[in-house]
């Protein structure tokens, strides 16, 4: 019994932080991939590139295409759940030696598995911001926010995690007329 006690104590205390530690690097590394990938499948098949989301209408104004953004949010969610459904069970496998802590055993002994199940959990919106860029000049971003979650799983424990992202889509510089004269007043 007391084999067993410190059996159990040895695997919470030791085993399953290094497990769950490098299981939860692999899946957000993986899961970034995918979300790469996503975004990138999106914006070729609805054939659209970064000139695509600004329209200019006059001398001084630029509307953003909203729609367009929210059909690439819609899409990049549509692709992020199907890839992350084909994820389903994908294994990883942790050798034993990892569990050690000891670097020179870490490829060794048997192989624990752990596997990645998707959480059904996928959101793609975006945001936008502009800010000073000195004298009348004005950045303009627009990204998309995407997030999903991903279960790791083994027989003896389960881990939601939950990855966010932010993917650039708009990055410019409107550039207005500079004033032949500035008076700063620190009143």
């Amino acid at each position: 019994m007391l084999f067993i006690s410190a059996l159990i104590y040895s695997y919470n205390r030791f085993v399953l932080p290094t497990a769950i530690a490098v299981s939860q690097k692999y899946a957000v590394s993986r899961i970034n991939n995918e979300i790469s990938e996503a975004v990138d499948k999106s914006a070729v098949s609805l054939g659209i590139s970064t000139e695509d989301f600004i329209q200019e209408v006059g001398d001084d104004r630029v509307n953003i295409n909203s729609l367009l953004i929210n059909r690439l949010c819609s899409e990049t969610a549509l692709q992020l759940s199907n890839s992350l459904g084909a994820l389903e069970d994908e294994k990883i496998s942790l050798p034993v030696g990892i569990f050690s802590g000891i670097g020179i055993l870490s490829n060794t002994g048997i192989s624990v598995p752990v596997y990645l199940q998707s959480a059904g959990q996928v959101t793609a919106d975006y945001d936008s911001e502009m800010r000073s860029a000195g004298i009348n000049q004005v950045s303009y971003t627009v990204w998309l926010n995407v997030e999903c979650r991903i279960a790791i799983v083994n027989p003896l424990w389960k881990k939601e995690v939950a990855v966010k992202r932010k993917v650039m889509l708009v990055d410019t510089i409107f550039n207005g007329k500079v004033p032949e004269g500035y008076i700063f007043d620190r009143e």
